[in-house]
């Protein structure tokens, strides 16, 4: 077995150590998770894979690829758990880096390429997005793949078309939308030109390969037209035009052009401070974009691929740390470059302690401090009230476009919680604490009698919950959000 094989292995080993084992400790505890899950687990009830309804009838925000892979890992079990819900991103994390592995231990030694991964994987932000149960890692993984395959397709001289790049694109497209085109067409365009290739062919390829990764997507986006009609393309336009363009109807993690330059070596911790005294220390050697040109192609390409994801991400108002994950394998490996002169004694003490000090922070700390402020008790307790008429739910602050739920505990009450619409005559309805006399005003022909309240905040709405059973004192009203 060759040396480069062996680290391979070594390499998928560790990944594989450092995230599925841990997967599943930690309940849901913030929002983000279930609202992701409960779309896997309603494709799976309502056997709907193309446009499945949950919270109450909505439509998911993000295409499917994500919500299918959680649903296929989760096809053995019947149903939706906290570890089949993150394996996806652990395993996109996963095939992601050992990608990154083999095509720059190809183009340099292996040692490099293995400290490059180490060191991309031991960052706060990618360390943390393997375990979340979130779309971002899977659209990373289409970003970079197409990229890696567009670097590999640029080596044999732009012979025939890049079919593994085009996949990946439809896969990050599937995941979040044609981002996952732009990003790795832009980036390798540049890096073309700058390598001197001819203009006409370079963007006749690119855009023909862009146009073959919407052939996929676009057949489920038709499918899902079918189903969704005009509200599912208004949903569209919202989340990718309106989103870029900062004219969404309501606030969507906007941010100032500075969040990046922060978010990003925040996202680069524990390695953003040796490296940064490293690159001082070696400055007059990094030089400027002249001498850049000069620098091997895997180098050079990993320079333009980060510094488009960065510019383009800077653009919109809606901005979030994550957001940047695609840049991490290339910032990856010029974190290596800068750091190869580290000792393998070094390196080794290094990983082992950073490695085991995000295996115990995701593993076993944050699951023991955040398990009593999830909402899977609420959830277990009005379960176990075995309620004979329909449970629905209510939020004062819903924003047009964006309307509120409580996702934790639908999701562990696997969908069951409906959504206020006016129309039911009797049933429960869980309430804040503080949004009570609000729903009364608006609904001042119902009447409440309270039957829990929470025993604890819960972690999506940062307040007590109450269930009340209710009745309508005159004709039902539909009660417009």
């Amino acid at each position: 077995m060759n040396d480069n094989r062996r680290l391979f292995w070594v390499l998928a080993a560790i990944l594989v150590l450092c995230t599925l084992p841990w997967l599943g400790v930690a309940d849901f505890y913030t929002k983000g998770e279930p609202r992701e899950a409960i779309v896997a687990q309603t494709m799976l009830d309502q056997g709907n894979w193309i446009l499945a309804r949950n919270n109450g009838g909505e439509m998911a925000f993000k295409p499917p690829f994500f919500h299918w892979m959680i649903a296929l890992v989760s096809l053995p079990l019947g149903h939706v758990t906290e570890w089949t819900a993150r394996a996806p991103s652990a395993l996109a994390a996963i095939i992601m880096l050992l990608w990154m592995f083999r095509l720059y231990s190809r183009r340099r030694d292996g040692d490099t390429a293995f400290l490059a991964v180490l060191l991309t994987f031991s960052t706060f932000e990618v360390y943390r997005a393997a375990f979340a149960c979130r779309v971002d890692m899977m659209l990373a993984l289409g970003i970079v793949g197409a990229l890696f395959a567009f670097f590999e397709w640029s080596e044999r001289g732009l012979r025939g078309l890049p079919w593994l790049a085009v996949l990946m694109m439809s896969v990050g497209t599937l995941s979040k939308g044609p981002v996952a085109i732009l990003l790795p067409c832009a980036a390798t365009g540049l890096y073309l030109l700058l390598r001197r290739e001819r203009l006409m062919p370079v963007v006749g390829w690119l855009t023909l390969s862009g146009v073959l990764a919407l052939v996929l997507p676009a057949l489920w986006y038709w499918a899902a037209g079918e189903q969704g009609g005009g509200e599912f393309w208004r949903l569209v336009k919202e989340e990718n035009v309106d989103r870029f363009l900062g004219k969404m109807t309501y606030a969507s993690h906007e941010n100032d052009l500075w969040y990046y330059f922060v978010m990003l070596p925040a996202g680069l911790l524990p390695w953003v401070l040796p490296v940064g005294w490293m690159a001082w220390k070696r400055r007059a050697e990094i030089g400027g974009p002249r001498q850049w040109l000069r620098l091997s192609p895997e180098t050079l390409f990993s320079i333009v691929a980060a510094l488009v994801i960065f510019v383009f991400y800077c653009i919109p108002k809606s901005k979030r740390g994550v957001y940047l994950l695609p840049m991490y394998p290339f910032v990856g490996w010029l974190m290596a470059i800068a750091l190869r002169q580290w000792s393998l004694r070094v390196r080794r003490w290094a990983f082992a302690v950073v490695l085991s000090l995000w295996v115990l922070a995701f593993g076993v700390v944050v699951p023991l401090l955040m398990r009593s402020k999830s909402d899977r008790d609420i959830a277990r307790d009005i379960r176990d009230m075995e309620l004979k008429k329909p449970l629905t739910s209510y939020l004062a602050w819903n924003i047009p476009g964006n309307r509120a739920h409580f996702f934790t505990v639908n999701f562990y009450l696997r969908d069951g919680l409906g959504y206020w619409d006016g129309t039911l005559r009797e049933g429960y309805i869980l309430l804040c604490e503080d949004h009570v006399e609000q729903f009364l005003l608006e609904n001042p022909h119902v009447s409440l009698d309270r039957v829990y309240r929470s025993r604890h905040k819960s972690c999506d709405a940062k307040r007590y919950l109450e269930l009340y059973e209710f009745s309508q004192l005159s004709p039902a009203r539909s009660i417009s959000k």
